[in-house]
């Protein structure tokens, strides 16, 4: 799209941003006056509906910050995609409560807006890979995943002496095994060969010559085919006429039929032919009908409109990246400029502000306030208001003289301010206990009153602590360009900058800079004048009023300066193999099918189902709790998540996507992988430390815990115990997770096989939040086996799909894949074509597989055992169905009794 084409589209959004906020705001009001809604069903569609709008937002917002050319209005568009994170995420656990489940589903919802599910994914912001991250530090990682070891310790002349040593006796050795190799040789008459140097390559040559090796390996065999094609067509076409010319000769050739015969025979072949090209076209109608309604799959896929798309864009970001830069440099000399011309003037004002605040309180009270201290703030807190008005000051000279006289006059002790102290803090602790057990009382008598239909109060929506957050955002962002954003704008409103935005933010600056210089003056002339003040009520005999001091901030620490070297320490990590790489995977490569029908079987008034998730489910849990939180600068996030399920599941591939699709640097804390590194109390503290600051200088940061219920077993098997997989059990809380803060862009993910082995106490302190994988559902293991076989040619496209998949429903789904891909072989399809596939096929290979895991009811009831247990959701769940049974019961017995008076 061109530039007026992202403006149009930015000024739809405004639109739709508008509607979606003053829709939010009406569920607010019903949260905050504790509005119940009725019934279950309406509660969620209205959350869902503002939730599924934000996410549609979201993804329209992140496009526009990545395509739009106009440098001024991207970062105001950057601080509303992250007030909107924030409020989706908590949207999301406002949608939890009300349904009751951790997976929802606002199918509903979506139906009514005339959308698709796909238009509320969330798409993997474009900013977490390419602007959170610093390039020095991509850099160090780059250069030492790929074989360079930068970070290694600039070595001590004592030591390039000894390494020169060591190469200069190495060298020696290797020369002497040559000349004793060629003494053998002469020994036994065998032929000398020159012994060439071996070549050194880079890590990336080696690669390149591989490639190329491959690429020479199938021309060759391609060539040699093509070869091998026309010799044989020549011999054949020989072979042919020889045979033709030998029959002629020998008068043996058949003499050709009558003209009337061939006449006929050509008219039999025409009129087969065109009842054949009429078939085929009707098949081919129906065919091209049946892959657009998606009953058909074709073997041939169109080129993706992706890669043209992502080339189109990054040709846009380059344009971007230019105005950027110039819009730096503008800002850079227009500053110069105002500083220059308008610094003395802005100094006057400055001053002017702050004498004129002096005369107000002189000719009020006959006083001055005490200036606000620098860690504070300074003077910006008079221009705000947020210092000591003349009316409080008159109200607390009030108050004090009346304390002063019951006290007659006598100033409170040590021993009395701090009994004071200490009973508002006993009264603090007194009233937020009262409040707790009414908020408890309320709670309870909710939940009784949810037990008879007739009382139920209805869904209370959380109240959001996020709403206002976005909507000063939106505020900001309209303060400054509600008169810019036009429908018919200037060129610098599209692209560019926009000069005097500049210049404001240029004026801005500079009175920041020069108010604390100001504010020092201040302070001075505010000094004489109190001495001034002082002599002249002492001329009179006075005492000067009272003023009410102001509490000193704490100095902010000066963190110390950190003299370690991020390469040393990342190099130290990859050597151990705590920091490493990982394959390359998206989180559509994790495959799956959504359950389509859970929404409206649990809408269902008296009798609502709640069938299980399918793996299609699972990415949107992914998508908000591990994606958006990462990058989420919000508080009460769970920076910790622990992925449960089955074996096979696919476990790591999900921390392989997340880590992926943010870029993140990936630090494997598993048990296995660290039971024999840095090891005693002082190393430990060195690996901890060292991920800390790498964690924080390379995020974002994925930190796994592969098999993490390990880690907090209650017993550990004999066979494990040379492991000592519960090490780190009490120091991962304390060393890695508490120290995670707001703004740190660090996710934890565990997994794990077997939790009810695990110590519930320690691992949920440790992973308070859990995401349950569900088995393999038929609609999943249908979706993968079609994707699969339908992009070979020789398949039949009524392969019976979906009986393999009722058949195979609970084994797991890399078996499944690694049985599909191990069977489609080229000897196999070159066989389908006289002997099609047969879903047996796939299902002996699936039974034959050494790896294949089979989650049956009994697992699927342990696992359902331990969650109901281990997630508070566990005893939510058990009280809604009481709640539920509760209802169904009092409506029977109501309907009964309106049939008896009826009768």
């Amino acid at each position: 799209m061109s530039n007026k084409e992202y403006y149009a589209r930015w000024l739809q959004i405004k639109e739709q941003f508008e509607r979606t906020l003053a829709e939010d705001e009406r569920i607010q009001e019903l949260a905050v006056n504790y509005i119940g809604i009725k019934p279950q069903a309406t509660a969620v569609e209205m959350v869902a509906r503002v939730y599924s709008k934000y996410c549609e937002l979201y993804n329209k917002l992140c496009d526009c910050y990545d395509q739009m050319e106009q440098a001024q209005r991207r970062s105001y568009i950057k601080t509303i995609i992250d007030a909107i994170t924030c409020r989706i995420i908590e949207l999301k656990k406002t949608l939890e409560e009300v349904e009751v489940f951790e997976f929802t589903y606002s199918d509903n919802a979506v139906q009514q807006m005339l959308m698709q599910p796909f238009d509320i994914e969330i798409m993997c912001p474009f900013f977490y890979p390419f602007e959170i991250r610093r390039a020095e530090m991509q850099y160090v990682m780059d250069q030492i995943f790929s074989g360079n070891r930068i970070g290694d310790p600039t070595p001590t002349p004592s030591e390039i002496e000894r390494r020169e040593e060591e190469r200069a006796l190495e060298e020696q050795k290797i020369q002497e095994q040559k000349e004793a190799e060629i003494r053998r040789k002469l020994a036994l008459g065998e032929d000398i060969q020159a012994l060439e140097n071996p070549i050194m390559l880079t890590p990336a040559e080696l690669e390149l010559k591989r490639k190329t090796d491959e690429f020479n390996k199938h021309a060759f065999t391609i060539q040699k085919m093509e070869r091998s094609r026309i010799v044989l067509r020549e011999k054949s076409n020989k072979a042919f006429k020889d045979k033709n010319l030998y029959l002629e000769l020998a008068g043996l050739k058949k003499p050709p039929k009558e003209e009337k015969v061939r006449k006929k025979a050509t008219e039999l072949i025409q009129m087969i032919l065109r009842k054949f090209m009429q078939i085929k076209r009707i098949n081919l109608r129906e065919k091209k009908l049946k892959e657009k309604l998606g009953m058909v799959i074709s073997s041939w896929q169109q080129p993706s409109a992706k890669v043209q798309l992502e080339k189109v864009k990054e040709a846009r970001r380059n344009f971007r990246r230019t105005y950027y830069e110039q819009w730096l440099k503008q800002n850079i000399d227009e500053k110069a400029r105002v500083l220059r011309l308008r610094e003395g003037d802005v100094y006057d004002d400055i001053s002017d502000e702050i004498r004129q605040w002096f005369t107000q309180w002189f000719r009020e009270v006959r006083n001055f306030d005490e200036f606000p201290y620098a860690e504070e703030g300074g003077s910006i807190l008079i221009v705000r208001g947020e210092t000591f008005s003349i009316e409080e000051y008159l109200q607390w000279l009030t108050d004090e003289e009346k304390r002063l006289k019951a006290q007659g006059a006598q100033p409170q002790s040590k021993e009395q301010l701090k009994a004071e102290k200490a009973f508002q803090r006993e009264e603090r602790k007194r009233l937020a206990a009262e409040a707790r057990d009414r908020e408890k009382k309320r709670i309870n008598e909710y939940k009784k009153a949810r037990m008879h239909p007739d009382n139920d109060p209805g869904v209370y929506v959380t109240i959001g602590t996020k709403h206002d957050a976005l909507k000063w955002s939106w505020q900001d962002y309209e303060t400054i360009w509600k008169e810019i954003d036009e429908p018919d704008p200037k060129i610098d409103a599209v692209k560019g900058h926009i000069m005097q935005l500049i210049t404001e933010n240029a004026y801005k600056e500079m009175r920041i800079e020069l108010r604390p210089v100001v504010d020092e003056v201040m302070r001075l002339e505010l000094a004489i004048l109190n001495n001034a003040l002082k002599l002249d009520y002492k001329s009179f005999g006075m005492k000067p009023p009272p003023i009410k001091k102001r509490k000193k901030p704490k100095k902010a620490k000066v963190p110390k300066p950190d003299k370690s070297n991020p390469k040393l320490m990342f190099q130290v990590l990859a050597d151990h193999g705590i920091v490493r790489k990982y394959p390359h995977t998206l989180l559509d490569d994790y495959w799956g099918d959504r359950n389509y029908a859970a929404a409206d079987c649990r809408a269902v008034l008296w009798t609502p189902t709640f069938p299980p998730p399918c793996i299609g489910d699972l990415k949107e849990q992914i998508r908000i709790r591990c994606i958006l939180t990462l990058g989420a600068e919000c508080s009460g996030l769970h920076r910790t998540q622990l992925l449960v399920g089955p074996k096979g599941a696919g476990k790591k591939t999900l921390v392989y996507a997340i880590a992926t699709e943010t870029n993140a640097l990936l630090v494997d804390l598993s048990p296995l992988n660290v039971y024999n590194k840095f090891l005693g109390a002082k190393h430990t503290r060195q690996m901890f430390s060292y991920v800390n600051k790498i964690s924080r200088l390379m995020q974002p940061t994925v930190i796994l815990v592969d098999q993490a219920d390990k880690m907090f077993y209650k017993k550990v098997p004999k066979e494990e115990k040379m492991f000592d997989p519960t090490r780190f059990s009490k120091d991962l809380f304390k060393e890695i997770i508490r120290p995670i803060g707001t703004n740190d862009k660090i996710l934890v993910l565990g997994t794990a096989t077997e939790p009810w082995l695990s110590k519930a106490a320690p691992m949920h302190k440790a992973f308070p939040s859990t995401i349950m994988i569900p088995k393999s559902d038929y609609g999943s293991i249908s979706y993968i086996l079609t994707k699969m076989l339908m992009k070979y040619h020789g398949v039949d496209r009524d392969f019976n799909v979906h009986s393999t998949a009722q058949a195979l429903r609970g084994y797991d789904i890399h078996t499944i894949r690694d049985v599909v891909e191990s069977l489609m072989n080229g000897k196999r399809l070159a066989e389908l074509y006289f002997k099609p596939l047969e879903p047996m096929e796939i299902l002996a290979g699936v039974l034959k597989s050494d790896g294949a895991v089979y989650t049956d009811a009994a697992a699927t009831e342990m696992f359902k055992a331990w969650y109901t247990s281990y997630s508070p959701w566990g005893a939510k769940y058990v009280e809604y169905m009481l709640m539920l049974e509760s209802q169904y019961l009092y409506k029977l017995k109501n309907d009964k009794k309106k049939k008896q008076e009826a009768a």
